[in-house]
């Protein structure tokens, strides 16, 4: 079989058409993970499984930045809804200033 005659890697297609996905707290598309709204020990602690704690979609740059700036028990009480981590000043700065940064897992977190 020729250079010509190949048929496109079916990797390629794959890659071409699956959709970004988008971080819930500054919209910028790309690679997420799946961040727990209550910290996975603190839900073990109140006795709810594992796959029962809800997760949003969110960007390596945010997830950490929540992470190094709040508490587990803080992330558990007090910000365990997309709505009131938004409201949070602190969070309002941090995304306005990464909204600005390319997405990559580079970014550092201050």
């Amino acid at each position: 079989m020729g250079r010509k005659e190949r048929e496109q890697a079916s990797w390629i297609e794959d890659t071409q058409t699956e959709p970004l996905d988008t971080c819930v707290l500054c919209g910028r598309e790309g690679d997420m993970t799946d961040h727990h709204l209550v910290p996975k020990s603190q839900g073990r602690r109140q006795g709810v499984k594992l796959g029962e704690i809800p997760t949003v979609k969110m960007c390596a740059a945010c997830q950490g930045f929540l992470v190094k700036t709040f508490s587990n028990a803080q992330l558990a009480n007090e910000l365990n809804t997309v709505d009131a981590i938004r409201e949070r000043e602190e969070v309002q700065k941090f995304v306005k200033w990464v909204q600005k940064q390319p997405l990559s897992r580079g970014v550092r977190v201050h």
